[in-house]
């Protein structure tokens, strides 16, 4: 009797497990076709809360738009809206859930993708906005349900939802058809097993992306391949990246993902052509530096990399190879040049600094001048020891070699006073800390282009327009893009350091239009 007992037991248990196991829903994401070149994941919940968007002063605000609203509607339609405007996910669609968007060649169509978390809600939400003639009643396909708005395809199922931007009445059968083969698509058969997205997954930014080479046109990615070794191809590389609002900063970080064991190969030889920056040289440009640039460079290492360049190696004469070798390999430590300052009676004053183990490579640049083609007005003067000048119609530039470091500017001033620090260096600017285990680093400082006097000038005479965007610079301290490791880093940093910057962007957003 036990027995009997236990075997129907277990019976019935592998039915419980094979019909749960048949009424699962399938994941949302399984629409993405497997060939998507680009896809977002874009986390609404989170970027609502950064904006500031489910605070008090919002509700306050809903519930005026609510108001005005029910006495020209019918009881019913009023009764769905308020539920979703106080519950967004009681429209049937999961909006605590990511949303994706993708970019894809066998479904070429601008399309979102959602999670859908009761189907019933869904088509009672649309059922209200037909009645209010914002889209066409809910109709039935192969699999699934649909309806038209304004230009827009909207297909649902139990699991996912699809808004698909179309063109015509043809452009939506053709889409339909699309639709009905993505809506019975497998975890297999889609994007989901692609390493990219799986990685992509892991992030945790507001809005995280993959995007492979092969998103940019056949042309443009030909052009992009010049000068890479053979056996690395373009589409073999993809950006993964992820887009985060914090307080006082928006921060776009980017890495490489390929499974290509070449290009793997190429991104290791990238990597240990740079070093940490020292900070050498910043005590020698002055805080209101407009643009500054820092980077560790091993000059053998960067050489190596650039001579399986074909276009470099086709350039470069093979006399005149040992010659490359010797300048590249002089440079070893920081490189840092910075655009001082931006006038309408000259051109732009720019000054550069570099760790160098000797001067052997600028004197022989100066004395093989004659083969460097240069044209009438243009000559290359020795000053000193180790001290030169090109000279052009339009400008001189200064350069040598003094203790070891290696220096270049277009101003005699700062000529004349190389090798001495700053009254108040770039060690002082906002971004000085930011430059500390990087091995690229770029800063554009606002708030000394903003004190520029030609900026000044065009504020006066520019109107309103121009008047808005100052307003909307002011509020940026600077864009800084670095490198760490693998990393490439983009932060816009904002003045006010405490408010989220989405939340600053979103209030500068509503004192525009007067809201």
């Amino acid at each position: 009797m036990a027995k009997k007992m236990i075997s129907r037991l277990s019976v019935l248990a592998v039915l419980i497990v094979f019909l749960a196991a048949c009424s699962k829903t399938s994941e949302y994401t399984n629409v993405i076709p497997a060939d998507a070149s680009v896809v977002a994941s874009i986390n609404l919940k989170s970027l609502a809360s950064k904006a500031g968007l489910d605070n008090k002063e919002n509700e306050a605000a809903k519930q005026k738009v609510l108001e005005a609203l029910k006495s020209g509607m019918n009881a019913a339609t009023f009764q769905q809206l308020e539920k979703v405007m106080k519950n967004p996910s009681e429209s049937g669609i999961d909006v605590e859930s990511p949303f994706y968007a993708f970019s894809s060649s066998s479904f070429p169509y601008s399309t979102v993708v959602g999670k859908v978390n009761n189907e019933d809600n869904l088509h009672t939400s649309l059922d209200v906005m037909a009645k209010e003639q914002i889209c066409q009643p809910v109709s039935e396909a192969d699999g699934y349900s649909f309806t038209t708005m304004k230009g827009s395809l909207l297909a649902f199922n139990n699991s996912t939802v699809m808004i698909v931007t179309v063109n015509g009445t043809s452009q939506i059968e053709k889409a339909k058809e699309g639709i009905t083969a993505l809506m019975k698509q497998s975890a297999d058969n889609s994007v989901v097993k692609s390493g990219a997205f799986q990685k992509m997954e892991k992030q945790k930014s507001d809005v995280n992306f993959f995007a492979s080479m092969t998103a940019i046109p056949a042309t443009y990615r030909s052009q992009a391949s010049m000068g890479l070794p053979t056996e690395v191809k373009p589409e073999d590389i993809t950006i993964v990246g992820g887009l985060n609002f914090e307080k006082g900063k928006i921060a776009l970080k980017t890495e490489n993902y390929t499974e290509n064991e070449a290009v793997k190969a190429l991104l290791k030889k990238q990597k240990e052509s740079f070093e940490k920056v020292n900070g050498t040289f910043v005590k020698y440009f002055p805080a209101s530096t407009l643009m500054f640039i820092n980077a560790g460079v091993k000059g053998e290492g960067l050489y190596n990399l650039l001579s399986e360049n074909k276009d470099f190696r086709n350039t470069i004469s093979i006399a005149k190879a040992d010659e490359m070798k010797e300048l590249f390999s002089s440079f070893n430590g920081d490189i840092s040049a910075g655009l001082i300052n931006v006038t309408m009676n000259s051109a732009p004053t720019f000054m550069l600094y570099a760790d160098v183990k000797n001067g052997n490579a600028l004197e022989a640049l100066y004395k093989n001048k004659q083969s460097l083609g240069l044209k009438r007005g243009e000559d290359i003067l020795e000053l000193g020891k180790d001290e030169y000048v090109y000279k052009t119609k339009g400008m001189n530039i200064f350069f040598g070699i003094k203790d070891k470091q290696m220096y270049a500017t277009n101003d005699e001033l700062l000529y004349k006073n190389v090798g001495k620090a700053a009254d108040k260096s770039i060690k002082e600017a906002p971004y000085a800390s930011e430059m500390k285990g990087k091995t690229v680093f770029f800063a554009i400082n606002t708030d000394a282009i903003l004190e520029l006097p030609i900026v000044k000038m065009a504020a006066g005479f520019g109107g309103q327009e121009v008047k808005t965007y100052l307003e909307l610079a002011n509020k940026i301290s600077f864009l800084s893009i670095s490198t760490e490791g693998e990393i490439c880093e983009m932060d816009l940093c904002l003045k006010d350091k405490d408010v989220n910057a989405l939340k600053q962007i979103v209030d500068f957003a509503k004192q525009f239009a007067g809201m």
